[in-house]
């Protein structure tokens, strides 16, 4: 049933040197995927010399930008350029991604169990990581219905490390059973945590990005959190 979807995988990249090749091997390898489209968001190290090298040895779509525009503008990129009928969006900071991942994700969309898919990555440290369970809920590899999100793809694009949360908003406030959400777990899979990758000050400062482009995304979009809490509301008085 999945093979009757056309399936498009699109990476954003930013500094992943160590993690993209494999990403791309996996990704490339997966019989279940169609199309897999790379967007490079400006990186400085040598992602691109890996991407160009992996680019001999297998065909996919190759984007890339000489600044960094962040990962909403990269994803929204790959978005408009998928011929899919199901996008699905992978990190490229990622180690042990396998195509049971991606038919994990896949799946529930077709059966009908759900109209986007967020995959849960390895069990969190509690001593390190900073988003807890919420992470949950932010994490990047997930997969939707193209036309699902192409109404709020404008307002994807400039929100950044908010982009997670502005597609949950968006789901939630739909208020209907045909935008459902599941989180599915994707075991073996390894998230590289920013305090492994880079120094403590500079994960502390990225963390501490990312969270002011979350927060800015949820007043931006705040009709979507009042929608969200009158739901909430109706259901109790029932």
């Amino acid at each position: 049933m999945i093979k009757d979807k056309k399936i498009t995988s699109i990476v954003s990249v930013y500094n992943e040197e160590k993690t993209v090749k494999g990403v791309i091997d996996s990704l490339v390898n997966c019989q279940l995927i169609d199309e897999l489209i790379v967007v490079n968001d400006g990186s400085t190290d040598d992602t691109s010399k890996i991407i160009n090298q992996c680019l001999v040895l297998h065909p996919f779509h190759s984007v890339e930008f000489e600044k960094n525009k962040g990962k909403s503008y990269a994803m929204t990129t790959g978005v408009e350029k998928a011929t899919g009928d199901i996008v699905v969006f992978i990190d490229a900071d990622l180690i042990g991604l396998s195509c049971e991942h991606i038919e994990k994700l896949v799946n529930p969309l077709v059966t009908g169990q759900a109209n986007m898919v967020i995959g849960r990555r390895l069990a969190k440290n509690p001593k390190t990581d900073m988003t807890g369970h919420m992470d949950d809920w932010l994490g990047g590899e997930r997969a939707v219905f193209k036309k699902d999100i192409l109404p709020v793809l404008d307002k994807m694009r400039e929100t950044k490390f908010g982009v997670e949360t502005l597609l949950n908003l968006y789901f939630k406030s739909k208020n209907d059973t045909k935008k459902r959400t599941m989180i599915v777990d994707l075991k073996g899979l390894v998230h590289i945590r920013k305090y492994k990758k880079y120094s403590k000050y500079r994960a502390v400062i990225n963390y501490a990005k990312a969270t002011s482009q979350i927060v800015r995304t949820v007043f931006v979009n705040y009709f979507l959190v009042f929608m969200i809490a009158k739901n909430i509301f109706t259901n109790l008085k029932m």
